[in-house]
Order: structure tokens, then C-alpha cells, then sequence
């Protein structure tokens, strides 16, 4: 039976807007004891955080496999290959495996490596092994050959290739041109990877970078200073008047330069104080929705919290904006419509900033839909006349039978995923509401998912050390169910907090 390539699978899953879908993975589901990684997430960690390493046997090992097969054709010498990649990560050994190639490759037909690591990319379903002939292809220019080309950014649409792709790109002539359109075809770390190599080589480019470069499924703080600098934004700021969306990108870039946590910002930015000045100035004319205003709000963070010699200027530009009289209405309206989008994920962020009490309505939103809005749990439980109808609610609400599915050791639910949020939004709230939510404690503690026992058990220790009382005086039938439990517990640490409350301690979680 004949299987279908990664080409393949890539190929035939792109959409009509020239994209993959965003569920589309050519990984297999994790078991519930395993992390997941977004496609291409490895490898963007291990580049902008973490280096590359070089194992020098597998490299010595790759390179004869790769010499022979090239000489040959012979593909026993890929299958070895293929058993090498099983515990192995390309990203850590191609650079080392690239030169050595560039560096000496006597003997071998520079036509033959091409038409024979094209092969492999379109036939292969190893991901490993294809990121290692597209680096090869990056050996040649090979920019006039269309079918190369069509290949390589079409494998690039999916975010394991791109890094390889653009790097391989980036070695042809009109190579820059590829990754253009790599760049308008990925949104996460696809995009990180292809707009870092994108040159800005003409207008159409330039105003890309700066209009549309910025945003990704990620963290736009990533690539923040690369579309300030190669966006040519202190050009845009200069002028005297801007349209809303450009302004709508420019907001983008500037809160990505203000977050330096994962990268450098607005502290490497050869203009930030023009910049940051002129922003502000567009702000006041162009700042009218709320999602406008939480850029400003991180404005304002960012200016209290550094020291900079501009920043009475920034935060008194920043007041004027905040201070209109109008903000709290537009939020509560906001928030009142329960939409579960990006403005009133803005609405819920900027009452919690400004100190706008948007309880009630958060109250409204959970009893409208509880599946929905159950992020808004631990602000309500803060305050008691909603404890006992929410826990009501969400006693009512969640399939607390299925949910108590027995002991395992899972990080992750493998059903009923949304449920199990709420679960876990609530148990921590229980423990300052003693005889409160024990049917909701009494699930988690038979959930197969390691951190709501845990959580369950920080409820019991709560009621313990509220009320002074072992938790077989407070609740025989809790401390009945945690001794059954105990005896079955895979956690050993989960397994030490259960005994500790069994003995009557209170349990730090």
C-alpha cells in the first residue's frame, strides 16, 4: 500500500487564500501524559533561545550515509539515515552537516545531490529528513528551476519547514521573492522564521513588513524590531497624517518593541525616542476603540516601569488619551455582549487595568454560558455573594460523572477539554469556601489529570487551615474518598500531599 508524502499532505491541504489550515499537523495527537508543540515550535525555541548543539557522531555518521547515497542511489543508506533522525533533531547537526558538504563533496555530481534530494522531498515522510535536503538544496542556486521552487515553498507553508526553506531560499537568485510569498502564506512561527529573512528590497516589500509583517500566532514581540528597522516605521511616523489601518500596524509594532522579554525591543531601536514621541502624537487623533486603548495601557506599563528620559512626555500623552470620559461605558458595552473575541478579550483586560468593577457583568456572562466564560472565575470568587451560585452552576453545568474518569497520570485531558478548564479555574477558588464545591473537589480528586488532584487536595488544605480541623472531622466522606485514592495515587508527589492531609496536616500545593 502506497503512502501519501508529506508533500503530498501538505499540497493537497492548502486553502484557497494560499494557506494550511491552522489545525492541520502532520504530527501525531500526544498522549495525555505528553506536551504538545505547535509545528515548528522546537525548532523556533532552539534558535532564539536555547543554540544549537552539533552531535559529532551523528554528524560523522549522517555525512558518509549522505556521500554514499549520493554516489549510489542506493536507499539503504537513507533507511540507516532515517534511524539516526528517530532520537535526533536536525536543527542541532544541519549547519555543522551543511558545511561539510559545501567544504568537500570530491567525487560527487552536484546534479545527481539535486535531482536526488528533490526525490527524498517529495516522496519522503520523514520531517527530518526533509529539512536536511532542503538545506542541501540551498547549496545551489537553484532559483531558475520553477519545480524546485514550487516544491520548496510549498513545503514551506507548513511551519517545520520554513526556517529551511527560507535559508535555502535566501542562497538563490530571486530567492528573496520566494520568501515573500513564504511570508504572506505562514502566520506563526513559519512567519517569524521567513519575515527575519525577508530582505525589504523594494516598496511593495518594505510596506508589507510595516502594514501586515508584524502580527503572528505566536508573540509579535518576536518580530518587533525586525519590522521597526526593515519596515522603514520612523519614515511612517514622520508623516503628518496616517489612515487607520496603517496606524492599527503601527500600534502593533510598537507594543511588540515595548516587549523585551523574548527578544530585543524598543532598547535596540536606533530611534525610539522619535518613535515613542511621534506615536503618541498620531495616538491622540487616532486612539478611539478599546483595543486602541490597551495599546496605550501598555504604553503606560512600560513608561512607569523603565527608566527613560523621555517618559514624562510618553505618560503625559498617555493620561490625556486614558483619562476621556467615555472609556468605562464603551468597556461595560463591550463586555456585556459576551462575545468571545478579541475586543472583548481588550474590554475584559482593560477594566481589570483601569479598575473598572465589570463583576456583575462577568457574573451575566458566566450564567449565559459557563463553558464559555469560565476564565472570569477567579475575579468573581474574590467576592462571596457569587461563590455558592457559581459553584451551583458549575456543579449543574459539567458532566462531573464522565469527568471522574479514575487515576492516571495525564497532563492533559484527552476529552472534554473545555470542561476540564473550568475544573480547573475553579478547584483553587474552593479552598477559601469550606464545605463549598465537594462535588467538585470530589471529581478532581478522581480525575485521571495530575494537576486538578493536586488542586482538589489545595482546596481540602484550605478548609483545614480556615477551620483548625483535621479533614476527617470536617468532612468524613472527602476524607473517606482521599484515603481511597491514596492507595492508588501514580504521582509520588500528589501521593505525599494526600498523606499529609490523611495525617491531618494542611498541605502546601
Amino acid at each position: 500500500m502506497n503512502k501519501t508524502s508529506t508533500y503530498e499532505k501538505i499540497k493537497t491541504n492548502i486553502g484557497e487564500n494560499g494557506k494550511l489550515p491552522h489545525t492541520f499537523t502532520l504530527e501525531e495527537k500526544p498522549a495525555p501524559n505528553q506536551i504538545a508543540f505547535m509545528p515548528g515550535a522546537m525548532d523556533g525555541i532552539g534558535v532564539f533561545h536555547m543554540g544549537c548543539g552539533n552531535e559529532k557522531k551523528d554528524v560523522k555518521k549522517i555525512l558518509s550515509l549522505l556521500k554514499k547515497y549520493f554516489k549510489t542511489g542506493n536507499e539503504q543508506y537513507i533507511l540507516k539515515f532515517e534511524m539516526i533522525l528517530k532520537n535526533t533533531r536536525v536543527i542541532s547537526l544541519i549547519d555543522t552537516i551543511l558545511q561539510a558538504l559545501r567544504n568537500d563533496y570530491k567525487g560527487l555530481d552536484s546534479n545527481r545531490i539535486v535531482e536526488l534530494s528533490l526525490s527524498l522531498i517529495q516522496t519522503s515522510e520523514n520531517i527530518e529528513m526533509i529539512k536536511i535536503m532542503i538545506g542541501i538544496l540551498g547549496l545551489f542556486d537553484l532559483g531558475a528551476h520553477k519545480n524546485i521552487v514550487e516544491t520548496v515553498t510549498t513545503l514551506a507553508l507548513y511551519d517545520e519547514f520554513t526556517l529551511y526553506a527560507v535559508v535555502a531560499a535566501s542562497n538563490w537568485t530571486g530567492g528573496n521573492d520566494a520568501i515573500f510569498r513564504i511570508a504572506k502564506g505562514v502566520d506563526c512561527w513559519g512567519k517569524i522564521h521567513a519575515v527575519e529573512g525577508l530582505e525589504p528590497q523594494n516598496d511593495e516589500i518594505r510596506d508589507w513588513i510595516l502594514r501586515d509583517g508584524c502580527s503572528n500566532g505566536i508573540m509579535d514581540a518576536y518580530l518587533g524590531l525586525t519590522c521597526a528597522v526593515k519596515g522603514d516605521l520612523i519614515s511612517a511616523l514622520r508623516q503628518d497624517s496616517m489612515n487607520e489601518e496603517l496606524f492599527d500596524s503601527i500600534a502593533i509594532i510598537v507594543g511588540a518593541l515595548l516587549n523585551e522579554g523574548p527578544v530585543d525591543g524598543i532598547s535596540s531601536y536606533e530611534h525610539r525616542k522619535e518613535a515613542m514621541t511621534l506615536f503618541m502624537n498620531h495616538a491622540k487623533k487616532h486612539v478611539v476603540s478599546v483595543e486602541h486603548l490597551l495599546h496605550i495601557l501598555n504604553v503606560k506599563l512600560w513608561a512607569e516601569s523603565g527608566e527613560i528620559e523621555y517618559k514624562e512626555e510618553v505618560l503625559a500623552a498617555c493620561s490625556e488619551i486614558i483619562n476621556q470620559s467615555d472609556w468605562q461605558r464603551k468597556i461595560i458595552d463591550i463586555i456585556k455582549l459576551h462575545n468571545d473575541d478579541f475586543k472583548y478579550f481588550c474590554a475584559c483586560n482593560a477594566a481589570s487595568r483601569l479598575d473598572i468593577d465589570v463583576s456583575s457583568e462577568f457574573f451575566a456572562a458566566i450564567k449565559a454560558n459557563p463553558l464559555k466564560h469560565y476564565s472570569h472565575i477567579p475575579q468573581l470568587f474574590k467576592k462571596p455573594e457569587f461563590a455558592e451560585t457559581l459553584i451551583r452552576t458549575y456543579e449543574t453545568a459539567l458532566p462531573l460523572d464522565d469527568m471522574a474518569e479514575g487515576m492516571g497520570d495525564y497532563l492533559f485531558s484527552d476529552n472534554l477539554n473545555q470542561e476540564h478548564q473550568c475544573l480547573d479555574f475553579i478547584l483553587p477558588e474552593l479552598a477559601a469556601y469550606p464545605m463549598q464545591g465537594m462535588k467538585l473537589i470530589k471529581t478532581g480528586l478522581n480525575s485521571r489529570i495530575v494537576r486538578e488532584r493536586n488542586m482538589a487536595c489545595r482546596a481540602l488544605s484550605g478548609w483545614m487551615k480556615i477551620l483548625g480541623k483535621p479533614l476527617d472531622t470536617i468532612s468524613p466522606e472527602l476524607y473517606e474518598e482521599l484515603g481511597r485514592i491514596y492507595k492508588i495515587e501514580v504521582n509520588k508527589e500528589t501521593k505525599k500531599t494526600m498523606r499529609k492531609i490523611i495525617n491531618g496536616e494542611v498541605a502546601e500545593t
